[in-house]
């Protein structure tokens, strides 16, 4: 499907919107966030997919639900790598700023007429008023929690945003040639990885977050342990 001229019409049809992101709690990766615009009359096939969270479904279900999703609606994408989540972080910015920003970013893209969002502050409302008031345009916006469960949608969104960084922490493994597991602190992989790679180089790679608390527990194990060896 391919918006008009304005990208908020399909042949007089009104577009509806669904954003969601992947990987906003992860030591290692992006956070990716992702826009998917259907009309009302694609949202009905949409509704018959049987969507779900993407944490609810297995890797191979959400890619072939990707590939079926991506051949009947727009999306956009948002990626933030953790050099610029911790920059923006050590100036004083929050997680939730950040999110603010990409899911306007992939709304203004998309410009539809209702955008469905699954809201990532613990209000809500706030939420979806701190996107609204970033937007150049009039939209109908609504801010839920758990509007992946809620809003077939925003389940699209959150498929699409679960894959595309899935594929993103694939590459880091292939290219430091090492598994580095999903990138989320109650992985043993990841963790295993991460105390490696400080022990054999003294620093952590730059698709790690540098200022998350996990990655400073590893740090001090590892100094922990280097200081116990030599007693």
């Amino acid at each position: 499907m391919r918006a008009g001229a304005d990208g908020r019409e399909v042949r007089g049809i009104p577009v509806i919107v669904g954003v969601d992101e992947a990987g906003r709690g992860p030591v290692i990766g992006p956070l990716v966030v992702c826009g998917v615009a259907v009309s009302p009359r694609r949202l009905k096939t949409i509704e018959q997919m049987g969507l779900k969270d993407s944490k609810l479904l297995t890797p191979k279900r959400r890619e072939e639900l990707a590939v079926r999703l991506k051949n009947i609606c727009r999306h956009e994408l948002a990626v933030v790598s953790p050099e610029e989540i911790d920059a923006r972080l050590a100036e004083g910015g929050t997680l939730n700023g950040i999110e603010v920003e990409c899911f306007a970013k992939v709304i203004e893209a998309l410009r539809p007429k209702a955008a469905y969002l699954d809201a990532c502050d613990v209000n809500a409302e706030r939420f979806g008023m701190n996107v609204r008031t970033r937007l150049g345009f009039e939209v109908e916006v609504v801010s839920r929690h758990n509007a992946d469960k809620d809003y077939p949608i925003v389940s699209a969104a959150s498929i699409l945003a679960k894959v595309h960084r899935d594929a993103l922490v694939k590459k880091i493994s292939e290219t430091v040639g090492e598994d580095v597991g999903s990138g989320y602190p109650h992985d043993p992989i990841t963790i295993k990885f991460l105390k490696s790679y400080y022990a054999k180089n003294g620093e952590m790679p730059p698709f790690v977050r540098k200022s998350w608390k996990t990655t400073s527990a590893v740090i001090s194990d590892c100094l922990q342990s280097r200081l116990t060896g030599f007693l």
